[in-house]
């Protein structure tokens, strides 16, 4: 899938990295309130550098093919209006999120991210329609990240956009938090995931972090 103007939103004042087409481990669960804010104590000791967070609004495009639909998302970032820019031209994220495999390995899935900075001078809305995407839908995304080594562990709250462009009448849809937790890997004999499933382990008196089920997330 190639996207137009390809980058990774650098610090202010740098040039953009290569975008991003890798392979990810994951493992994921839900997290009530209390449990959230245990969680946030405990990977504020386990994190190698300080927490990141996880604000943005997500657009939600859709193609229908032969074999199934293709989803990806622009997102805005929630940032000051200095960073995010070259110029006055603002960068979003254009995301694909693939399929996510379960039978690769018995204790967590896999799937194909790309991810890619564009500039909104880009038209990239126009672009993915040209290619026969249409709108689907949209969220407001609220949370932190953190990362230990390659891992990385986020906490997020969706909120649902009952009518497109209308952010700021977001409704919250679950009292639960979304936990993820993803690791990029060259294939399923890394043996980096020895570390990802330990670091799950640890969580385990707040959280169980497991293999993607489609039937038991839509359940929560």
């Amino acid at each position: 899938m190639m996207f137009p103007m390809m980058g990774h939103m650098g610090q202010p004042g740098l040039p953009p990295k290569p975008s991003l087409n890798i392979q990810e481990c994951l493992l994921v669960g839900t997290a009530n309130t209390e449990q959230a804010r245990q969680l946030h104590a405990r990977l504020e000791g386990l994190s190698d550098r300080p927490p990141e967070q996880d604000d943005c609004f997500k657009t939600f495009y859709t193609m229908k093919t032969t074999s199934n639909n293709v989803k990806l998302s622009l997102v805005r970032k929630e940032r000051p209006a200095e960073k995010g820019k070259i110029g006055a031209v603002e960068l979003l994220l254009m995301e694909y999120l693939g399929t996510i495999d379960t039978q690769v390995h018995d204790k967590l899935a896999v799937r194909t991210v790309v991810r890619s900075y564009v500039s909104s001078n880009s038209n990239p809305i126009k672009f993915l329609t040209d290619l026969g995407f249409k709108h689907d839908y949209e969220s407001v995304i609220k949370g932190k990240r953190y990362r230990n080594k390659k891992i990385e562990i986020s906490i997020r709250k969706i909120y649902k956009v009952p009518r497109q462009g209308e952010f700021n009448s977001a409704i919250d849809i679950s009292s639960q938090s979304l936990v993820e937790m993803t690791m990029p890997v060259q294939s399923v004999a890394d043996p980096s995931i020895a570390d990802m499933l330990a670091l799950a382990e640890t969580l385990r008196p707040i959280i169980k972090l497991e293999k993607y089920d489609i039937t038991r997330m839509k359940e929560k």
